[in-house]
């Protein structure tokens, strides 16, 4: 792998750590570096995960409220969702911050989708 201008990194580290609006800032300001550019899309997409979960889990929450077995099983899958998300966002930081090109699958998967190199 090529070395990294320090810019590319703060760039990079910056789209990771804002999923969706942290991912635009970097393909706005630094379009051209192959870097940047992988960790803005998995950003977007990582983004879209979150708010797609978010909005499903949420649905079936209002959906099961008045079953409460149901109801319960479906909040902790909202915090264990969550867990999961904090988990991906603190490696992706770790994997970012060691100049690893990371493909987590679907995140990677839903990056492509939306046109990631």
């Amino acid at each position: 792998m090529s070395q990294l201008s320090g810019d590319e990194g703060v760039w990079a580290l910056v789209a990771w750590l804002v999923p969706l609006v942290g991912g635009v800032i970097g393909l706005v300001v630094r379009p051209g570096s192959g870097y940047v550019r992988h960790w803005s899309y998995l950003s977007i997409a990582f983004g879209l995960v979150i708010i797609v979960v978010d909005v499903v889990l949420g649905i079936l929450s209002l959906l099961t409220i008045l079953i409460p077995p149901m109801h319960i099983v479906i909040t902790a899958l909202g915090y264990l969702a969550g867990l999961a998300f904090l988990i991906v966002w603190v490696i992706g930081i770790l994997r970012e911050r060691n100049s690893i090109y990371w493909k987590p699958t679907i995140i990677y998967d839903v990056a492509k989708i939306i046109g990631a190199p």
